[in-house]
């Protein structure tokens, strides 16, 4: 097979079927993608089992510490998601100057991006920390007061551990960039078993190995998590040292920092940001719906996110997989190549959750019952995967391609449609449904789907129109 040419226009030849393209998409998924996305596979599988785990373990203390950790996770995932967003911004520039053979920007960016992160890390553990009970107060609008004092306690104490995830998320980033996905799979997997390790006796104390320490309930579970993030913090930094293809060491971090590099990796961790923040206060904002339909509807919806971020495995990691590949891609000058494997991805995806999600209706009741005995909250989460189930078939669309569009720097478009259709849908068309019309949980999801389905639709648009590469073909014709 000849070498491909690269188009000068997103219009000349990317599109245009090649011969044989379905040995072609065979040999792309066993030689780039399959080799870059089974340790983020595996690490994803196991980050949602130990979280399914820890789940479990907060669900056996009872109803209000399960609501209690679900109404903090929902402030700490918008943490996480800006500290996402911005080792994202991070991994783009360094997986495209990686493709470039420049070495020098590469690990620049990588200094750079971790040091903003533990920037945002600490602004946000001041900010819960002085703000913690306001931002609940509004958050758990409708919720126990017993269960609003629990979410206090809990997020004070998980908050500590935001510099521990900011090292790790960008330090993970900077790996994978360049093309080691293994070393932040290890380090991540050990993190989440010590959870487990730590949080079992801090919660249940020892009388199961024979002693007579009743442990911390609730608070032992908060410092479980803390103290497993550091030690992860530890193993990447570790890793970022010891990694022969781009050793960060104390240089990178004590360096100034560096306005074009910083502006390059903020042209996608803004909007990255952005669009995750926003996506995440919607989110809340559905949360506090839910919160005021009762304990049963709460811990239902909890359980329920628990169990499909399992289903959502393969989606998420190919979703990594393929911001990185296509960086890379376009940092080589291969529009078509970066075209090629964004497709193959995007249908993989699909077909893959879709494969799972019969799985998982099948499964529904054994699935609820390892969170709890409750048969009315056992009601609420089977028929919420059994919706789940029927809307699948559109998420590979509404998640995968957008982080796909970031690795070629398209990330401002994704950020206006992200927030139009989760304020529009998840928000407004959520609460007629679960409010207005008196649906409960259920029209909540519905709205949720909604979003999907309107996002998935204008992505997959984008895709096979190819606009999602007017940012790398502008930028070409700069010179840059």
């Amino acid at each position: 097979m000849g070498k491909l040419s690269v188009p000068d226009q997103p219009g000349d030849d990317v599109a245009k079927p090649k011969p044989r393209l379905r040995y072609r998409h065979r040999v792309l998924l066993k030689r780039q993608v399959w080799p870059f996305a089974w340790p983020i596979l595996v690490e994803l599988s196991c980050v949602v089992l130990m979280g399914i785990i820890s789940t479990v373990l907060v669900s056996r203390l009872g109803a209000q510490q399960t609501a209690a950790v679900g109404i903090t996770d929902g402030v700490t995932w918008i943490i996480i998601s800006v500290l996402t967003a911005t080792a994202l911004g991070g991994s783009v520039v360094i997986a495209q100057a990686f493709g470039k053979i420049d070495r020098k920007k590469a690990l620049d960016s990588a200094g750079q991006v971790m040091k903003l992160a533990l920037a945002v890390a600490l602004i946000s553990l001041l900010i819960v920390q002085l703000f913690a009970h306001l931002i609940l107060t509004v958050i758990a609008y409708g919720a126990e007061p017993e269960v609003v004092e629990m979410s206090e306690m809990y997020l004070k104490l998980v908050a500590c551990s935001y510099p521990a995830l900011a090292i790790t998320l960008a330090g993970s980033g900077v790996l994978r960039a360049v093309g080691n996905s293994r070393l932040p799979a290890l380090s991540n997997i050990l993190m989440n078993v010590l959870n487990i390790v730590f949080s079992y006796p801090l919660i249940y104390g020892t009388a199961d190995f024979g002693g007579s320490w009743q442990g911390l309930g609730l608070f032992g579970s908060g410092l479980g998590v803390a103290l497993a993030r550091w030690a992860g913090a530890v193993m990447i930094v570790f890793c970022l040292v010891r990694n022969s293809t781009l050793s960060v060491g104390r240089a990178q971090y004590f360096s100034r920092f560096d306005r074009e590099t910083l502006m390059d990796i903020l042209s996608v961790g803004i909007p990255a940001s952005v669009e995750s923040l926003m996506f995440n206060l919607g989110k809340l904002i559905t949360q506090i719906m839910v919160a005021g339909m009762g304990t049963v509807a709460m811990a239902g919806n909890v359980v329920t996110f628990s169990i499909v971020l399992m289903l959502n495995i393969p989606g998420n990691t190919l979703a990594m997989t393929s911001t990185i590949l296509i960086g890379k891609r376009l940092g080589q000058d291969k529009p078509k190549a970066a075209y090629q494997e964004m497709r193959l991805i995007f249908w993989a995806a699909t077909l893959l959750l879709m494969i799972l999600s019969v799985a998982f209706v099948i499964g529904a009741e054994p699935l609820a019952r390892l969170y709890t005995k409750d048969d009315a909250v056992i009601e609420v989460v089977k028929n919420l995967i059994y919706l789940n189930a029927i809307m699948i078939p559109v998420w590979a669309a509404s998640f995968v391609l957008p982080a796909a569009f970031k690795g070629a720097k398209d990330a401002q478009f994704t950020m206006w449609i992200a927030i139009a259709s989760m304020w529009g849908c998840r928000v407004v068309l959520g609460y007629f449904l679960g409010i207005t019309l008196d649906m409960n949980v259920y029209g909540i999801w519905l709205g949720m789907f909604a979003d999907w389905w309107i996002r998935g639709a204008i992505f997959f648009y984008r895709m096979i129109h190819l606009r999602w590469l007017d940012v790398y073909f502008r930028k070409k014709s700069a010179g840059k």
